[in-house]
């Protein structure tokens, strides 16, 4: 019996953990509602555990359908609001979508007299501070069969530059819509209506922010020559103390790990504070960004022995987690220092070419010597021309044609084509582009500007937002074909064109101050980072569109490219390519964006005695020429007619043909009439 009770026990022990599990999986849904970064992709459902309690769940649940019956006339509309909230709050920082991906209603109302319809619906997403608004008209249902939810896919959200969610920022989705009828509504749920935003974005603040030390006057002890993991959450201000010992080089390594723009703290230089209370002398700054993450190495020489403190400050509204270490060392050691600088940071020309290089074909101006010897020949010929002819097989069959070919081919198509070479008053150069586009950057950059205008200007390519116009002239000097037909255009001003000097040349244009120390401004800090990238991914991108369909016949090529937005890539911190020609489908536009997109790319800048500047990239391998668009809006300049110049030729070999036919028979009539006038004398 005892062995029979405890078996019983144990039988009762499993069912009851069996069924606890089940119960848990069962909620556990209600625990994972967050709107975050993850493989769901942000998708929630609406549910009802009963008729006046619903939610935004991760999980279809709870009640099938809610419904109600209603005595409605247009007398005494009645109006219905439901509201989804999504619970529990939201537990983690993320970055919102511009767009929503999809909402699926399902509502349905049958009228006592009017049968099935869909009611006129008013919906609203309140996502933190901002709110967006849809409406539905009403619709007649013919049968029950022929119902369907109410649908959106794509739509814009009205984030008024808030993209950031905060913890516990309210998610909440509330329909409404207005009854003038008798009749039964009912809204389908478990699966049938649902709600999916994209989040590009996501931390658990919390997490991150668990290495933290407390303030100034009690900062955490610690080793100098440990790593320390944290986050830097809004204005907080993170401080350690430990002791430097004996040393020639104290290196302090910090890394900032990737985030939003929006949410980048300022990065400003931090303080070392001496044993005897005073504040260290500058370091010198090195900043490193690439896609991952942005390191900066802070070096002081000759650091008295003793307890420092090490503090950095963060900016109200921000929020970014960091990794920092410290290094006791000697004169030339540690893996970054001024000496790795070359002094000279070029645009890696060819990266966006993928023709033959092997097989150029040399480009020039259109000629004005064939068009003045053509004038000369021409006036010549009319002259010669206005003299009587009696030979009608001259005149109408070598000279009249003769004439037109020399005239269309040697004057009328070279003036044509050297005014179409000629720079027109809307155009620009590429020297001008890069001068707008690093001006642009500094602007959005500076302190103040609201963090959704960096962004969009970041992320315009070539600084061209949705609605602008670029319009350029380039002269290029070589072509290369490529295996499709087309040829790819090989501009000279990027083979030499020297970024560093570009972007410190803006710097001085800008009026950049330095702190007391002699270092650089944040701002022009930063404006440097996002320069040497932006201007980098923009002229890949120009380098891989100059694609023209025909052989070049001038060295002088006009762009026109009206720009709209399109989804931007690269990273969050940093958008690219956001904004497309209109010529190149969005679709053409995406699969370029993905194919040519480097592998990584380091922007360092050396805050030092002579500011050096950094720029190295890894190309992507996989663009080719089934990634380039079919149609790119870069026109050759051209005259009005192909083979104009053999066109030409030919008008001058008839011209000279008739000329010397007309001598001809003009000589011999003189002779005979000669001889005829000799014979009449002799008869006298």
């Amino acid at each position: 019996m005892g062995r029979r009770s405890s078996s019983r026990r144990s039988l009762s022990v499993t069912l009851i953990l069996i069924l606890s599990l089940f119960l848990l999986s069962l909620f556990s849904p209600l625990v994972q509602a967050n709107l975050n970064e993850s493989t769901d992709g942000g998708k929630m459902f609406l549910s009802c555990i009963q008729d006046d309690e619903c939610e935004l769940r991760s999980v279809a649940g709870g009640e099938e359908l809610v419904s109600d019956t209603v005595f409605a006339s247009p007398a005494q509309p009645e109006t219905v609001t439901i509201e989804f909230e999504m619970q529990p709050q939201q537990r983690e920082l993320a970055l919102l979508p511009t767009t929503l991906t999809s909402l699926v209603l399902d509502l349905r109302f049958t009228g006592d007299f009017s049968g099935y319809t869909k009611p006129e619906l008013d919906v609203s997403l309140i996502l933190g501070s901002s709110v967006t608004d849809w409406s539905f008209d009403a619709d007649f249902v013919p049968s029950l069969s022929e119902t369907s939810p109410y649908s959106l896919e794509d739509e814009p959200l009205n984030l008024n530059g808030e993209r950031v969610l905060w913890p516990e920022d309210p998610v909440r989705l509330r329909m409404t819509f207005v009854l003038d009828r008798p009749g039964t509504w009912e809204l389908y749920l478990r699966g049938s209506s649902s709600m999916e935003l994209h989040i590009p974005w996501s931390e658990d603040i919390n997490d991150r922010n668990s290495d933290e030390p407390s303030s100034d006057l009690e900062p955490r002890s610690t080793e100098f020559e440990t790593v320390h993991y944290g986050a830097l959450l809004e204005n907080d201000r993170d401080c350690w103390s430990f002791s430097i010992e004996q040393n020639e080089v104290v290196n302090i390594y910090v890394q900032w790990e990737t985030v939003p723009i929006e949410l980048q703290q300022s990065h400003g230089l931090p303080d070392l504070i001496q044993p005897n209370g005073r504040l260290s002398s500058a370091p010198e700054v090195i900043v490193r960004d690439d896609d991952d993450s942005t390191r900066t190495t802070y070096r002081w020489r000759a650091l008295p022995v003793g307890d420092y403190i090490f503090c950095f400050g963060g900016t109200a509204g921000k929020f970014q987690p960091y990794t920092w270490t410290g290094q006791l060392a000697f004169e030339g050691a540690g893996p970054v220092t001024p000496a790795d600088f070359d002094g000279k940071a070029f645009y890696p020309a060819g990266s966006g070419i993928i023709g033959d290089e092997s097989s150029p074909v040399s480009l020039s101006r259109y000629s004005s010597g064939f068009l003045f010897i053509s004038l000369i020949l021409f006036a010549g010929f009319v002259i010669d021309g206005l003299r009587h002819s009696t030979s009608s097989l001259l005149r109408f069959g070598a000279f009249t044609p003769g004439v037109l070919f020399l005239l269309v081919g040697g004057i009328l198509h070279p003036m044509w084509a050297l005014s179409d070479e000629v720079q027109v008053e809307s155009e620009i150069q590429l020297d001008e582009l890069i001068e707008n586009r690093l001006q642009q950057l500094w602007d959005a950059s500076y302190p103040g500007v609201p963090e959704k205008v960096l962004v969009t200007h970041t992320g315009a390519t070539w600084g061209m937002l949705d609605g602008e116009r670029l319009e350029m002239r380039l002269e290029v000097d070589q072509a290369i074909p490529l295996p499709d037909g087309r040829w790819q255009l090989i501009v000279p001003e990027l083979q030499e064109l020297r970024l560093d000097q570009a972007i410190f040349s803006q710097v001085s244009r800008g009026g950049a101050q330095t702190t007391d120390d002699g270092m650089l401004e944040q701002q022009t800090v930063r404006f440097i980072l996002l320069a040497g990238r932006s201007l980098l991914l923009d002229l890949l991108m120009l380098e891989a569109m100059m694609i023209v369909d025909e052989k070049p016949t001038s060295s002088v090529f006009h762009v026109d490219f009206k720009m709209v937005d399109v989804p931007a890539t690269g990273s969050v911190s940093v958008p690219a390519w956001g904004t497309r020609p209109v010529s190149v489908s969005e679709y053409d536009w995406l699969s370029l964006q993905s194919a040519l997109f480097p592998e990584r790319i380091s922007v360092s800048l050396c805050d030092c005695d002579l500011d050096l500047l950094d720029v190295r990239f890894i190309a992507s391998p996989g663009f080719d020429t089934n990634d380039v668009p079919p149609f790119i809006s870069v026109e050759n300049a051209s005259g009005l007619v192909p083979y104009a110049t053999p066109i030409g030729v030919l008008g001058l070999v008839l011209c000279a043909v008739s000329s010397r036919g007309e001598y001809t028979r003009r000589l011999k009539a003189r002779n005979l009439a000669s001889k005829l006038l000799t014979g009449n004398t002799q008869w006298d």
